[in-house]
């Protein structure tokens, strides 16, 4: 499995019992080591601003608000890309998170765009109602609606994908990671959670589901049928730390079977986390 960033020394944080960076001192890390490493990040690339996409949720509050604490609300755009009236509820909340940080809000609505792709593209390519292909189509079409922005502007976009997602697969290739940097992709779900509760932001938002409110889909929670802070000490132990699925499972305090899920859900998605293969050709 991918190896988490040496950037901002997570292993080194102070941890709760349970393994986990949601301690005082490491949250107090966390808050400081973050926006300085976007602050280092836009000066090293000679940028001048940051694009972060808002959808109401705790991650892409969480990294705006980080996002504003490097360079202040004048230096940072959040990108509103809502998609259909389902979504109308999360922009409110975007809206008012963008307002309260003092950020710019762009607010660009993608069933156009999508509609128009889809016309164009007709029946070549098989039926234009399949869920999981127009999913996969919007993320990319938010990736790259927040690139041309970032292009325009000399900007970096700021990826908001926490570890927890990217073990499990829970993003489009070339969508929700495509980005200039991954804020919170060293951090767990839970300690997003704990981090969003350290610098204020409303529970309303804290309680959002843990997959992006875009997609529609279930929490990491639900289809595995566990807490998401036992998947995430799972997450922790078998895959970062190595540990054999026994091992984990007595750590934890769950049965094996469950691990052996977690376990199979990184595996099945690991595609999603590689770069595209080469050959190998050695001249």
């Amino acid at each position: 499995m991918t190896a988490r960033s040496s950037d901002i020394a997570i292993e080194e944080l102070p941890r709760n019992a349970a393994g986990l960076a949601t301690t005082a001192g490491a949250l107090t890390h966390l808050q400081e080591q973050l926006p300085a490493f976007l602050e280092e990040l836009v000066t090293n690339a000679g940028a001048e601003r940051l694009i972060v996409q808002l959808d109401g949720g705790v991650e892409t509050t969480v990294a705006a608000t980080l996002a504003v604490e490097a360079l202040g609300p004048e230096r940072v755009t959040g990108l509103l890309l809502p998609a259909f009236m389902s979504h109308e509820a999360t922009m409110r909340n975007a809206e008012a998170i963008a307002t309260s940080l003092g950020i710019e809000a762009d607010r660009i609505h993608l069933q156009p765009v999508l509609a128009a792709f889809q016309e164009a593209i007709g029946g070549s390519s098989g039926p234009t109602d399949d869920l999981v292909a127009t999913n996969n189509a919007l993320s990319r079409l938010r990736m790259a609606c927040a690139y041309y922005v970032a292009n325009t502007a000399n900007g970096l976009v700021v990826g908001t994908v926490n570890r927890t997602e990217y073990l499990l697969g829970s993003l489009t290739k070339h969508g929700e990671i495509g980005a200039d940097c991954l804020l919170l992709g060293d951090l767990y779900r839970t300690e997003v959670r704990a981090l969003a509760d350290a610098i204020g932001i409303p529970e309303n938002i804290t309680v959002e589901s843990s997959t992006p409110s875009f997609q529609g889909e279930g929490s990491h929670s639900a289809e595995l049928d566990a807490p998401t802070e036992t998947i995430d000490r799972v997450l922790r132990l078998h895959v970062d730390e190595g540990d054999g699925m026994t091992a984990t499972a007595e750590q934890v305090g769950v049965d094996r079977a469950l691990v052996d899920r977690i376990a199979q859900w990184c595996a099945r998605t690991q595609h999603k986390r590689r770069l595209p293969p080469t050959p190998g050709i050695v001249e």
